[in-house]
């Protein structure tokens, strides 16, 4: 029988230095059915001609964007329209694959007709590709959960509403595997809107379409350095993308309104020790989007109403945080 074919994504932008790494550890996959295509989004770097290089020795279809898009997003929409595969994997043009990602990715989601989502656990490495951690580390440390210690098969959507609703389950993006249909149905233009945010509320949005895959194998590297996307996002522009993710996620799962309150009340408090002011943040919100802005502030006024305890907790905190600020 024919293998399924897996669309490979590599949205590029000023990683031309890693750019080789990336593209060969695709190419060394195990797995043999798979299209590959990288979309360059304008870099200024050196990055054309390390994947011109490596294009006219492979023979993968390479996109160059005349313009810089703005957002990483972009290229996941025309992926949506470009890829002819029974999967989708995108593959962050900094990271690196073990070479037999695809083979065993594939294979569990085969094993789980009804599966949408494999994802598995990663090393952290830095500008010389050497280890410096392990996703266990965020697991443990962000998450307080032994639960990845195991794998395990769930329900997308209680594991929306158990875990993703509180914030990203999937440490990176080069890490997962999602079926193509799925990865259609959720994707849409808002992401295009956010800079750090969008792969968590793709996430869980991917999750109300089937189930949920995770292994303990470590199958990718992700990198971490001073020019991710994620480094380059300013305080008030993370917050307010913090906030509207967690609002649609909330808005889309049909939970309570009194519970969303609650959801927020741990992000409401963070955000009292980060460096940017309120009035940065709001207009950082009306940035990303003024109607979802004001929908997210009238959800969370009704649901305080219902739920007046947490503006005593919020106060205690606020003084807490205004005497931490003052150190």
């Amino acid at each position: 029988m024919m293998q399924p074919k897996v669309t490979v994504v590599v949205p590029s932008y000023n990683h031309g230095r890693y750019i080789h790494e990336r593209i060969e550890s695709i190419i060394n996959q195990t797995y043999p059915n798979i299209e590959l295509i990288v979309i360059d989004d304008c870099s200024d770097d050196n990055s054309h001609d390390e994947i011109s290089k490596l294009q006219a020795r492979y023979g993968f279809q390479y996109l160059l964007n005349e313009q810089n898009s703005g957002t990483p997003f972009a290229a996941w929409e025309r992926i949506c329209t470009l890829g002819t595969g029974d999967y989708i994997w995108v593959c962050e043009s900094d990271d690196v694959a073990e070479s037999c990602f695809l083979e065993k990715a594939v294979a569990h989601l085969i094993e789980e007709p009804d599966a949408v989502l494999f994802y598995s656990n990663s090393h952290i490495i830095n500008e010389l590709s050497e280890i410096i951690g392990h996703t266990n580390d965020y697991f443990h440390d962000i998450w307080k959960e032994q639960r990845w210690d195991e794998d395990f098969v769930v329900d997308g959507r209680e594991e929306l509403l158990r875990f993703q609703l509180r914030g990203q389950t999937v440490p990176n993006m080069s890490s997962a595997l999602i079926k193509t249909n799925a990865f259609k149905a959720a994707f849409t233009p808002f992401l295009k809107r956010l800079r750090l945010t969008g792969d968590w509320l793709f996430i869980g949005d991917v999750m109300k379409h089937g189930r949920v895959i995770f292994s303990t194998d470590t199958l990718s590297r992700f990198r971490k350095h001073e020019v991710t996307s994620r480094a380059r996002v300013k305080s008030a522009r993370s917050q307010a993308e913090f906030i509207l993710t967690k609002y649609r996620m909330f808005s889309q799962a049909g939970q309570p309104i009194g519970q969303f309150a609650t959801l927020m009340a741990s992000d409401v408090i963070r955000f009292l020790y980060e460096p940017a002011s309120w009035w940065e943040v709001t207009k950082a919100l009306i940035q990303v989007s003024w109607v979802d802005s004001i929908k997210f502030t009238g959800l969370l006024f009704i649901s305080t109403c219902k739920n007046t305890n947490i503006i005593y907790k919020f106060r205690e905190r606020y003084k807490h945080a205004k005497g931490f600020n003052n150190i």
